[in-house]
């Protein structure tokens, strides 16, 4: 969506729709921030504590300790499929 929030949606309309109600925000400054679509390939970070057990017992690539706790990275598709997302929400956000 934007340098702080990712959107899961089938397309761009409806991810645009989803936040203008979620945020408040209006069209022109969707419009002005949005980057795009992402590959379903780019990573997020996934704290270790909200991983699957049976992948807490696999050594996990790119572990990254932030504020004191464990993140993992995984793809996007991968978030998608273990949380059963099946309607539009905020997926990644960034928090400054």
């Amino acid at each position: 969506m934007n340098d702080y929030d990712w959107v899961c949606a089938e397309n761009e309309g409806q991810a645009k729709e989803y936040y203008k109600k979620e945020t408040g925000f209006n069209e022109d400054e969707i419009e002005e921030e949005f980057l795009g679509d992402v590959s379903l390939n780019d990573t997020m970070l996934v704290s270790v504590d909200d991983l699957p057990e049976e992948e807490k017992m696999i050594t996990q690539l790119y572990m990254r300790n932030v504020g004191g706790e464990l993140f993992v990275q995984k793809p996007f598709s991968w978030v998608i499929e273990k949380e059963n997302i099946t309607k539009p929400c905020i997926i990644c956000s960034t928090e400054y």
